[in-house]
């Protein structure tokens, strides 16, 4: 076999502490993996060190998040911050030097590294965990694979013929910590090809995870974001039916949208209804939303991310979401990031609720629950009176009221074609660069029209 080494990127959390006998003293930085996965807590305390690296500001800790809100913002936030890189993303018109683009670029596929080192010594575990170790790797890297090829990808899944884009390199093995190694040199794939992979994890993490699993990932998670994925497809019979699982099985388990639209946000720990979130505290964890969105008085920056009146007017006046802003120097911020230290919401259950309703729509269906029905959840907690029969449009507005600043503004207008502060939703300006250190490096294809 091979020897492969691996760069730690979590100190302390690969068993490696110190050792009073200086002669097994080893360079931190460069260990080999058959020490470093040695054991069964040893790969357990990886994937502890890999969904760190998971939340980090650069990806789910953030700026996925934000960063899906701005490249759809049509007019509904503004960035007003001094920083121009994120400046870039919401004018679209993005540098290839640019340091947010690269740092989630460069943040994922570290965390992928990790994630294939710890998928390539899972028979090191002890067989009662191994298959929720496997469960949870396997959906860790799904979602940055999915991240990665919305972003960086060619066009999105539905904008052409997927097996003709390029999508993002597909690594799914160990490989050399040496960034010059010609083991690293890897092509782009097609989107079908990360398509496919995506969907092939995201089926065995629902297969192998547990119901509840803490503030892990479990199945409830996987099965949205398999939802998540076949609604990019525009495959709505799939994604109906994961979305209808997600709910089955987190139902099952004791998850419920909580009674309060406010009480789910400014969380330190995780509500009935959070099916996925990082978790936040003072001592660990990043939470970039609240950097970005909130203000000084709460601890954040300068306000950098405002929210204009083109979102505000698409509420109804006895919407509460309506009235979750606050206002200061005249300028209006989301309440849904406004605390310091407060986890930072991946998946909500009310997601899978507002997905199954679309589909059915779509379809003609009420798989499940009839649209109605599923769409008075979110509605009816809001204080908005529950519609008889609503259509389509109805429901893709709830959807968009009700997950407003959360990431999924990107991903709904690529999927519904949707013209972006007067871009197509195929243009190439509706797609991030690939950074310019892996084109150099690694003679990765640049997408269009960037050089």
């Amino acid at each position: 076999m091979k020897k492969i080494l691996v760069y730690m990127s979590f100190a302390g959390l690969l068993g490696l502490t110190a050792c009073d006998k200086q002669l097994e003293q080893l360079d931190p930085q460069q260990i080999d993996a058959s020490l470093a996965f040695s054991t069964s807590e040893k790969v357990k305390q990886n994937l502890i060190g890999a969904y760190a690296s998971f939340g980090t500001g650069s990806l789910f800790g953030g700026d996925v998040l934000w960063m899906s809100e701005l490249m759809a913002s049509n007019g509904e936030v503004t960035w007003t911050g001094t920083f121009p890189d994120p400046r870039q993303i919401w004018g679209k018109s993005i540098l290839v030097n640019n340091s947010y683009v690269r740092s989630t670029y460069q943040n994922a596929y570290m965390t992928i590294a990790a994630l294939n080192n710890i998928l390539f010594y899972l028979d090191v575990v002890d067989e009662t965990d191994r298959g929720v170790v496997e469960g949870e790797t396997k959906f860790l890297r799904a979602m940055l694979y999915f991240e990665l090829v919305k972003f960086f990808g060619e066009k999105s899944y539905s904008a052409g013929n997927p097996a003709a884009l390029m999508g993002v390199p597909l690594v799914v093995d160990p490989r050399p910590a040496s960034p010059t190694s010609e083991e690293n040199h890897v092509p782009r794939s097609t989107v079908e090809q990360v398509y496919t992979q995506i969907l092939a994890d995201l089926t065995d993490a629902e297969n192998l995870l547990p119901a509840d699993n803490d503030f892990y990932a479990n199945k409830p998670s996987a099965a949205l974001a398999l939802a998540r994925v076949h609604l990019q497809m525009l495959d709505y019979t799939a994604a109906r039916d994961a979305a209808n699982r997600c709910i089955t099985a987190a139902t099952g388990a004791g998850f419920s949208l909580v009674g309060e639209f406010e009480d789910e946000f400014n969380t330190s720990s995780n509500t009935s209804e959070d099916l996925f979130a990082m978790q936040v505290n003072t001592q660990t964890g990043s939470n970039s939303n609240q950097t970005y969105y909130s203000t000084p008085t709460y601890g954040a920056r300068d306000g950098d991310i405002q929210i204009n009146e083109a979102h505000l007017d698409l509420y109804s006046p006895v919407d509460v979401r309506g009235d979750f802003f606050f206002t200061e120097g005249g300028s209006v911020f989301t309440n849904k990031w406004r605390d310091q230290y407060m986890n930072v919401k991946v998946m909500r259950l009310a997601e899978a609720y507002l997905t199954r309703a679309e589909c059915n729509a779509r379809l003609g269906t009420s798989v499940g629950a009839t649209v109605a029905l599923d769409l008075a959840r979110t509605r009816t907690r809001a204080g908005l009176p529950v519609l008889a029969a609503p259509g389509l449009g109805e429901v893709l507005t709830e959807r968009r009221l009700e997950l407003a600043f959360e990431g999924q503004a990107f991903a709904d207008a690529k999927r519904l074609r949707l013209i972006v502060d007067g871009l197509e939703y195929d243009s190439p300006k509706m797609v991030f660069p690939i950074p310019q250190r892996e084109t150099n490096i690694y003679d990765i294809a640049q997408n269009p029209g960037y050089f």
